[in-house]
């Protein structure tokens, strides 16, 4: 059944004028989507949350111009047109966003595929296996996912934010303190989900407890370490995923390394100076720890044996496997050590607190 909203809300909090940079453009993309308007509040251009990633992966900067990267020509429907026929509308173009205009091209509403169903249809693998030896003495007898964060836990944070997302099949691969993790989450039906277990007898690194799966997953599944919290729309990591084709997708983050003396690039002879660079800023994509993947990928694991996520994508790409890079744009935070953990405390209260006040959208 589709799901009620408030039309008038969606298209006000999604409007942006088409000489705004993206960075203004995130502010709007609350609901997948962006509709950028010209001066007249005409629709000149729709920007989705794929259009971002994308721009991103390629070197979009918050200071581009959403006229640079959005869809020109979206497609829309009048608003005459009723529900069912909107949502097969989507259905058969494959689109998930389907902007509604009037007889002078101005939003008067925007359609979600995600509001015709509330499940994502696709499990999710979190690996809470870890010593946590970094977070000690904290750890010295409770498992890092259990560890306090707020009035939760890390692991049930993370638990109810892929429900948030419409997933609620989730197996955990556990091994240190495996039966304490167990007691505390059961078989998931507190948090109103479905949990299963994989119990590594030794450690078997971070893609090695995938092997040992017994029941393959049917569809594209999830799969991110047990000690991130985030909230990633899980949604569009699929969407990406399946859009792309890709046998593994992996989550990156774009992060600057400031390198502390001044850098020297020399010219081709190897001896003269071309450049001197005075403390510059390194950018790169670095892996978040967070994978949507085929079935098959398991297949490539070896059994009972130590394996790292690293070389389980090393061995996709040797293998001539689709691999593609998916940006997360939304908050993220590895919880590894002291540090990390009570920035992610605070910064995570402070966003629930700010969330709590905003008007809902549906």
């Amino acid at each position: 059944m589709p799901q009620p909203y408030n039309r008038h809300e969606r298209v006000a909090a999604s409007l942006v004028p088409q000489d705004a940079s993206l960075e203004i453009a995130i502010t709007h993309m609350e609901n997948e989507a962006a509709l950028i308007v010209d001066d007249a509040s005409r629709l000149v251009g729709m920007l989705t949350d794929g259009d971002l990633r994308r721009a991103f992966l390629k070197g979009a900067s918050l200071q581009t111009s959403v006229h640079e990267i959005m869809s020109k020509n979206p497609i829309t429907v009048s608003e005459n047109t009723n529900q069912k026929a909107m949502y097969a509308l989507m259905q058969s173009k494959q689109i998930r966003q389907l902007p509604v205009v009037d007889d002078e091209q101005r939003p008067v509403g925007l359609e979600l595929l995600k509001d015709s169903y509330n499940h994502l249809h696709s499990e999710a693998v979190i690996m809470a296996g870890g010593k946590g030896s970094r977070l000690r003495p904290l750890t010295e007898h409770i498992p890092k996912p259990l560890l306090d964060f707020g009035d939760s836990t890390i692991l049930e944070t993370i638990m109810d934010g892929l429900k948030e997302n419409g997933i609620d099949d989730i197996i955990l691969t556990v091994n240190y303190l495996a039966d304490k993790i167990r007691s505390h989450i059961g078989d998931g039906s507190s948090h109103d989900i479905n949990v299963s277990y994989v119990e590594e007898e030794k450690q078997l690194g971070t893609a090695g407890a995938l092997a040992l799966i017994e029941k393959r997953p049917k569809d594209s599944f999830l799969v991110m370490n047990g000690d991130l919290i985030t909230d990633l729309d899980f949604r569009s990591l699929k969407h990406f995923h399946r859009e792309s084709k890709n046998d593994i997708t992996v989550c990156v983050r774009r992060e600057s390394f400031q390198i502390p003396y001044g850098v020297i690039r020399l010219n081709d002879d190897c001896k003269s100076i071309k450049e001197l660079q005075e403390k510059p800023k390194e950018n790169y994509l670095v892996n978040a720890g967070i994978y949507m993947m085929e079935p098959e990928i398991i297949d490539l694991i070896p059994k009972n044996k130590f394996y790292d996520m690293t070389s389980l994508i090393e061995s996709c790409i040797e293998q001539k496997k689709t691999v593609g890079a998916f940006p997360i744009l939304e908050y993220w935070q590895d919880i590894g050590r002291h540090t990390e953990m009570e920035k992610a405390k605070r910064e995570w209260s402070s966003r629930r607190r700010k969330q709590g006040k905003k008007k809902p959208v549906y």
